[in-house]
């Protein structure tokens, strides 16, 4: 099962029996083809939500992967940091929290993507990489593309890093990255209200 966000809704794309009916699920659609699901997209792209749906949309294996090849994929990595007293390292972009993360180059691999976003977008050096975490996903709409195939499914890897030097993170202003804190975990909340679904849904699993 996928788990991905669009627009601040999240649709789970799961090959599950359709009679299974558990959890609070705003809507249940069943995808018979590729156009069923871009007909979803649109019509939440133009509705307005005041609290996170959760759509979950039944579909068949081979026809997820269908859809996953329609779609342009650009895969991004990024980190959890955290400093030796344990608090977590977000940046502010866009008037929301943030984790550092960004386009992988030709060439690199998950890892290296990974490190060099954190070091370019927080300016810090020296991180020791600890673990590979669940990523995430998202769907969005890129004006760089022709309208008619500007759909992308965006898989972000994330990793776990420690950061145990003294230096004074910058943020990377060219990003449009305005502000970098450290949050103790007693104070996430501040974050999550202020945050994205899946950031959301990464920090609640690390967390746990």
């Amino acid at each position: 099962m996928y788990k991905v966000f669009f627009n601040e809704c999240l649709i789970l794309l799961t090959p599950e029996n359709k009679n299974l009916r558990l959890g609070n699920i705003g809507e249940y659609v069943e995808i018979q083809g590729v156009d069923d699901f871009f007909a979803l997209l649109k019509r939440l792209d133009k509705q307005k939500h005041a609290e996170q749906p959760i759509f979950k949309c039944l579909i068949e294996k081979d026809l997820l992967a269908e859809l996953l090849s329609k779609m342009n994929q650009m895969p991004a990595a990024g980190g959890i940091v955290r400093n030796l007293s344990g608090e977590i390292l977000f940046i502010r972009r866009l008037g929301k929290w943030d984790l550092p993360k960004g386009k992988i180059e030709d060439g690199e691999t998950v890892a290296e993507a990974a490190l060099r976003e954190v070091e370019e977008e927080c300016g810090i050096s020296n991180l020791q990489m600890t673990r590979q975490l669940q990523s995430t996903f998202h769907i969005y709409r890129s004006p760089y593309l022709p309208s008619s195939d500007n759909w992308v499914w965006k898989e972000t890897y994330w990793f776990e890093m420690i950061y145990s030097g003294s230096e004074i993170p910058q943020p990377q202003i060219e990003e449009d990255i305005t502000e970098i804190q450290w949050f103790p975990e007693e104070r996430l909340d501040e974050v999550r209200q202020e945050t994205y679904g899946n950031l959301n849904e990464l920090l609640s699993t690390y967390l746990a």
